[in-house]
């Protein structure tokens, strides 16, 4: 794939080997989503800012934005909510901003089913506690994220000060992580906990994960243990994808005890356990094209199957 830089600044300083850059890339989507009931077109396109420099003494800075990360009431990349900024070098990397958690730094999510990402309460999204994509607990931006990798050792913890900008709290999240690489396979470990402050959640959470790289197969398996005031207590996942020519296909299947949670998006019904599952594929065009679709769902009362099909542009 060519790929054309729209703006970019650079800056040589005297001492040689400092320099700073700005560039600029994008995305984009289309098509047709099933929501249950109807099929409704579906498109975006954002815009990415990337900055990246290098100081004197060799350490690595930079951050990045999208265009719809601005907005007028404080959840902006100007204010830590949205975007990310960090500095790295021979002790790890440092990032700010609207970053993970720990445990999903190292271990990430399940494939991603259909071109929207079909995912609501659950999904291909593994249940963290912390991070941006926290599930069932209030985002608490900015975030705090450490990462450091030597030979086959990975290491994280995050943190939030519990200041958001939208949404004061003075709730904190914090989060360490570890990961040991042997040949084709990882596995790691990692605990989160939530001081929920003035919401009143206060939440514990034990994560294990194995991901393997099988050659063309990719295999992810997930498993948390922890209490979260009545909303979670164990879920345990596993999702795979498979590469084929220009072909991926992929999908998932997750497993959460509720404890009696209700969810508002199905009629607020209690459930003491529920099953996601999702299975998609994708096919590259080539040039940053590809055409990708998938069908998602799970057993909740008041919950029906959702589906999609479109194409995905990367510019």
């Amino acid at each position: 794939m060519k790929k054309v830089l729209f703006a970019t600044t650079a800056l040589v300083l005297s001492a040689g080997v400092a320099a700073a850059e700005v560039s600029l890339s994008g995305d984009g989507r289309m098509g047709v989503v099933y929501d249950g009931d109807n099929a409704n077109f579906n498109s975006r396109a954002r815009v990415k800012f990337t900055l990246s420099g290098e100081s004197d003494s060799g350490l690595a800075f930079g951050g990045a934005f999208r265009v719809d990360q601005e907005d007028e009431n404080g959840g902006s990349a100007s204010q830590g909510a949205a975007g990310s900024v960090f500095v790295s070098g021979a002790f790890g990397r440092v990032e700010m901003g609207d970053v993970v958690g720990a445990p999903e730094a190292l271990f990430g999510d399940f494939y991603e089913v259909g071109y929207t990402d079909l995912d609501v309460d659950g999904g291909n999204d593994i249940l963290y506690l912390t991070g941006d994509s926290a599930n069932f607990t209030e985002n608490n931006n900015p975030e705090l994220l450490y990462t450091y990798s030597t030979g086959p050792v990975s290491l994280a913890a995050s943190f939030s000060d519990g200041t958001n900008p939208s949404a004061p709290t003075d709730g904190q999240e914090m989060a360490v992580a570890g990961a040991y690489t042997w040949t084709n396979y990882t596995f790691g470990a990692g605990y989160e906990y939530i001081d929920g402050g003035d919401t009143g959640v206060d939440a514990g959470q034990v994560d294990l994960a194995m991901v393997a790289a099988l050659g063309a197969t990719n295999v992810k398996v997930f498993y948390a243990t922890g209490t979260q005031d009545s909303t979670l207590d164990n879920n345990f996942g596993i999702g795979a994808d498979y590469t084929m020519d220009a072909w991926t296909f992929g999908g998932y299947v997750q497993y959460v005890d509720l404890d009696g949670a209700t969810f508002a998006d199905y009629g607020d019904a209690a459930a003491d356990n529920a099953v996601w599952y999702g299975v998609g594929a994708s096919y590259d065009l080539g040039g940053g094209l590809s055409v990708k679709g998938g069908i998602a769902d799970n057993d909740l009362k008041n919950s029906d199957m959702v589906a999609d099909l479109g194409m995905k542009f990367s510019f």
